[in-house]
């Protein structure tokens, strides 16, 4: 498992011990985004080698976060930084699940994607590694009840990398992840340094193919595993994140299905969407990114041989 888990990334100097350091060369990494029109890029697939162009524009930012949550989740959910937006959540279940179909998201989060899950009459199964946003999604997922909501959901305070026992009620039950992988900034332990943008892409990779592997036990033949993320600013550097989720996928084995532009803006016309007041003031400062990618993958008939051992 070790063995299979390492990867280098040579062209940027990478390591996973950030106490070291390799030569940097001055070839652009691929995980580093070059366009000034990330849409426009997605779209067209220009240097998108790993997955190609978006086959799909998603409208998931006609209403703001806020409006999309009011009046379905408690107000202390807007506390909680990496939101995946109801809106994008709905469009994934709906498109890859049907009623009574049972829904995992192992960064649970505030509880959006357990949350959306019950309303459209899915069971759904969340975990997350920080207990504060277990209790917060619970509560959600609560709220969704009295609000009638009759599905069941499951919230538990697990390590998406390491789940341990897996209860056979749910063993290869899982029908859909949905997971917004989250990139770890600093080393564990040692919050006050920061990772270099290579160490960031490496230990996201990494991380994944530990909770791929984690997550086989719940899956069967045909599950559908919905990655979604967004482009990074960070030292300088536009960071496409959807680089190391792909090669984990791919060393996993799951099979490429689609990517899509989910818009994070209003789709005022059918030609584009429209740039926030705040955005075009910033225009010529910053890169806007105004979409999250969403990588679609599927469980193929015949998992590599090796998930047998997690069988």
């Amino acid at each position: 498992m070790t063995e299979r888990l390492q990867r280098s990334y040579p062209d940027a100097g990478h390591t996973l011990d950030p106490a070291t350091s390799a030569p940097r060369t001055t070839t652009t990494p691929s995980w580093v985004h070059m366009s000034t029109t990330p849409l426009q890029s997605i779209l067209r697939g220009a240097g998108q080698d790993h997955t190609g162009p978006a086959t799909a524009v998603w409208p998931t930012g006609q209403e703001s976060d806020a409006a999309q949550r009011a009046g379905r989740y408690l107000p202390e959910t807007l506390r909680y930084p990496q939101r995946t937006r109801p809106a994008l959540a709905v469009q994934a279940i709906g498109r890859y699940t049907q009623p009574g179909q049972t829904v995992f998201d192992p960064f649970v989060g505030s509880g959006t994607t357990v949350v959306e899950a019950v309303y459209a009459g899915r069971r759904a199964i969340g975990s997350d590694i920080d207990p504060r946003w277990v209790a917060l999604a619970a509560r959600n997922v609560a709220y969704a009840h009295q609000l009638g909501a009759t599905t069941a959901a499951l919230i538990g305070h697990k390590d998406a990398r390491h789940l341990g026992v897996v209860p056979r009620r749910i063993r290869g039950n899982v029908d859909l992840v949905l997971a917004t992988p989250p990139a770890r900034l600093c080393p564990p332990g040692h919050l006050a340094r920061r990772w270099a943008n290579a160490d960031i892409v490496g230990q996201l990779e990494t991380d994944l193919k530990f909770a791929l592997y984690a997550w086989i036990p719940l899956l069967h033949p045909g599950s559908t595993v919905v990655f979604t993320t967004r482009l990074l600013h960070r030292a300088h550097q536009l960071l496409d994140l959807s680089v190391p989720i792909a090669y984990a996928a791919q060393w996993a084995g799951l099979d490429l299905v689609e990517r899509v532009a989910a818009l994070r803006v209003p789709l005022r016309d059918a030609h584009r969407p429209a740039m926030p007041r705040a955005a075009r003031v910033r225009r010529y400062r910053r890169v806007q990114v105004l979409h999250d990618d969403v990588l679609v993958y599927r469980v193929p008939d015949a998992p590599p041989s090796w998930w047998r051992s997690r069988r």
